[in-house]
């Protein structure tokens, strides 16, 4: 396990802020004991080893200072500050065992066991890393416990016990740490869900406001001019119905791309170009005979032929001198051929610029979905484009 991700105002970096806080604490009580004990036990400590001894509580105080002083700078505990205060503990258990016999035998003189088991806490709190917890936890229970036995010389049946107090209070305090930060981490993902649905909402609300004004006005602008009289062409109304329709269906919540079927695309194709100046003549009566499975196809599948032949028909209205196309939509039973042929200027595929969309939107679009497109032109012989796509066993089925 690793740190969770830090970001100002988190409930993990409170939890971290706290845990660096409690660690000021426990060290506090450390420092108390060691002076408790110290004092008490006094007069147990030869009398040519008491500056060795005050020295060592001394450095012990300054380390312990330094160490809590950067924590909670930091609103933190480093895993590597920890391992740096267990090698510095375990030398100092070594040296508080040396001062301490042989008069302090089983006494509170060796004051680094007591001060230790205190501020073990710091390696639960500070190390997520479970074996780097049992790890550093080895040092310093390994250090008291030779340190005990062989230069203050306590009994084995004490010393054994004591080096496993280790464990226990780390082991704990690792759990509560883990808990803490586990918890944090719930209520920052659960606050980031809040903001993400508060968003999302504003958002929602945003697009019904805009729905709303291109109901009342744009959309009923549409749709009366459709149905009056102010437009004398009618294929002209005709495109302008279509674009309402287009527009109601986005405005009440629906996507006019993937709701349509592939006729009906096709006949707001045509509605579309009136504007372009082309005139479409759409030949759809061999499809229509068919069944109804036109209706199904994917969306994907409408998309990518919708859009190829509106590149092929603006080839038309743009290059081809023409204003008028034929449109014809036919299938074999197998395959869906969509075509747009012109009585144009034509040109010469093998030298046709690329600028006009042939290669990626009318070929690519049909490769994609495992079809092709048919172009067939000669200079002053119109042009003849088609869409074939496999309907059975294919991406397009």
């Amino acid at each position: 396990m690793t740190w969770p991700a830090r970001q100002a105002g988190s409930a993990v970096l409170r939890a971290e802020r706290t845990l660096a806080r409690t660690m000021f604490f426990f060290r506090a009580g450390g420092i108390a004991e060691i002076l408790a004990a110290s004092s008490l036990d006094f007069s147990r400590y030869p009398s040519g080893r008491l500056g060795y001894v005050l020295g060592l509580i001394a450095l012990v105080g300054v380390e312990s200072a330094i160490l809590v002083i950067v924590c909670l700078r930091a609103g933190r505990i480093r895993a590597g500050w920890v391992g740096l205060d267990v090698v510095f503990c375990t030398a100092g258990l070594v040296a508080s065992a040396v001062l301490s016999a042989p008069s302090g035998f089983l006494t509170w003189a060796n004051f680094m066991y007591p001060f230790t088991i205190i501020t073990s806490f710091g390696i639960g709190a500070g190390v997520r890393r479970l074996p780097a917890v049992i790890g550093m936890t080895t040092v310093l229970a390994a250090g008291y416990f030779l340190s005990a036995l062989l230069a203050h010389h306590d009994p084995l049946w004490n010393v054994l016990p004591d080096s496993l107090t280790y464990y226990a209070n780390v082991v704990v305090a690792w759990a509560v740490a883990r808990h803490l930060l586990a918890g944090g981490r719930e209520l920052d993902d659960n606050r980031a869900e809040a903001v993400s649905r508060a968003t999302e909402l504003a958002r929602e609300r945003e697009r019904a406001r805009h729905a709303r004004m291109l109901h009342d006005r744009v959309l009923q602008t549409l749709e009366t001019l459709a149905r009056g009289r102010w437009l004398d062409d009618p294929d002209f109304r005709t495109h302008i119905a279509g674009e309402a329709a287009w527009l109601r269906a986005l405005v009440e919540g629906a996507d006019p791309g993937q709701e349509r079927d592939l006729l009906t695309a096709l006949q707001l194709l045509v509605h579309r170009n009136i504007g372009l100046g082309l005139r479409v003549e759409l030949n759809s009566s061999q499809l229509r005979d068919t069944d109804r499975w036109w209706r199904d196809l994917p969306a994907d599948v409408v998309d990518a032929v919708v859009d190829a032949t509106q590149e092929a028909l603006t080839n038309v209205a743009k290059h081809s001198g023409v204003t008028t196309a034929v449109l014809r939509a036919s299938t074999d039973g197998t395959h869906l051929a969509v075509s747009v042929l012109d009585h144009g200027c034509g040109f010469e595929p093998g030298t046709a610029h690329r600028g006009i969309g042939l290669d990626r939107s009318i070929r690519a679009r049909m490769a994609e979905l495992g079809g092709e497109a048919r172009i067939e032109s000669a200079p002053g012989a119109g042009t003849y484009v088609e869409l074939v796509l496999p309907l059975n066993g294919s991406p397009a089925a």
